[in-house]
């Protein structure tokens, strides 16, 4: 498959912001300015991720992973920065039973996300709202950006391994009116 100009520095950027993002989740606080910058940067840094994304806009799938993260920012813009998630979806889950009452309108610790009342959320449509239970990894609660997201990671995933195995390798782009001059018609 046929490298593009700048593919591997994205991609080192994208994981950097990723890890960079999964770092300030874990380790900065929630309250007080601290946790307004790190609302902040999540916001921001999630942004630069979707227009990132589009830099492989070759993979149709690269369309769907950019589309799915600016699903998930609508909410989070209009919550600060932190993606809402109703509280009894939260309780109905059973994944987070350290969540109680009293975290309403808190961050949670080990997230991104805001727990609120469903009447509180913007967006609601869009928020952290569907229960899955995955083998070998749990229970957790996903919004549909989410799986608009993974889904654009598969297809991107399956073009680019018909890519890799394509005789003759990628065609980005039709032979210019020169080359079929030169080669002559079909």
């Amino acid at each position: 498959m046929k490298r593009h100009a700048g593919d591997l520095f994205v991609l080192g950027a994208a994981a950097v912001i990723f890890i960079a993002q999964q770092l300030a989740i874990s380790f900065m606080p929630l309250d007080g300015a601290a946790g307004a910058l790190r609302r902040s940067l999540f916001l921001v840094t999630t942004a630069a991720l979707a227009l990132m994304a589009l830099h492989f806009r070759r993979f149709f799938g690269a369309w769907l992973v950019s589309a799915g993260i600016l699903m998930n920012l609508l909410p989070m813009a209009a919550h600060g920065g932190a993606m809402p998630i109703d509280f009894a979806i939260l309780q109905r889950s059973g994944a987070f039973p350290e969540i109680t009452e009293a975290d309403i309108g808190r961050q949670t610790n080990h997230g991104k996300d805001v727990v609120l009342r469903r009447e509180d959320i913007r967006f609601y449509w869009l928020s952290d709202r569907f229960i899955v239970d995955l083998p070998l990894y749990g229970t957790n609660i996903y919004s549909a950006g989410d799986f608009v997201l993974f889904a654009g990671l598969g297809l991107v995933a399956a073009q680019a391994a018909v890519m890799a195995f394509r005789p003759g390798g990628e065609r980005t782009e039709p032979a210019s009116t020169a080359e079929t001059v030169e080669r002559g018609p079909g």
